[in-house]
């Protein structure tokens, strides 16, 4: 398992950002995940975690499953996400996800949020396709490489080769 590098401007991973959620990503071969807490700041009316956060938190991991699996950028098309049980704010859960099936223009995926007993409280399944116009080692040359290992900063410099 390794630890992935990030994006540098990233609201959920850089670790820079004061504002941010300052994620790490973890590669486990077969998926992706994190572990995280939110913190009150992002509490909604109910003292629950704004869904919103919570699905920018698994639209990120669909994104690096995508690309740990294909070397390929790709974009959310169509997303269905269902909340099962609320996410409370300083309580410790792990988001994972998976891709599931691609061709040469879809990728589905799919990413779920458990507590730590392993309830699933919230899923995603969702469509992305590769983004038109868009340069690989343009995104990863915006990447913070800090936290990984010189080995996964190989695996990334060969994406662009």
């Amino acid at each position: 398992m390794d630890i992935l590098p990030v994006y540098k401007a990233s609201f959920f991973l850089s670790g820079k950002r004061k504002d941010g959620l300052k994620l790490q990503v973890i590669y486990a071969g077969d998926h992706v995940y994190t572990n995280f807490q939110i913190g009150e700041q992002f509490s909604s009316e109910t003292n629950s975690v704004y869904n919103g956060i919570l699905f920018g938190i698994m639209d990120v991991l669909m994104w690096y499953a995508i690309m740990m699996e294909t070397k390929k950028i790709c974009m959310t098309k169509t997303i269905d996400v269902e909340f099962f049980e609320p996410i409370s704010c300083n309580i410790p859960y792990r988001a994972k996800s998976r891709l599931l099936s691609s061709d040469t223009k879809d990728f589905h995926v799919t990413a779920w949020i458990e507590d730590g007993n392993g309830l699933v409280c919230t899923k995603v399944t969702a469509l992305f396709r590769e983004g038109k116009g868009v340069n690989i080692a343009d995104i990863i040359n915006d990447f913070d490489f800090s936290e990984t290992t010189p080995e996964m900063k190989e695996l990334f410099d060969s994406f662009v080769e």
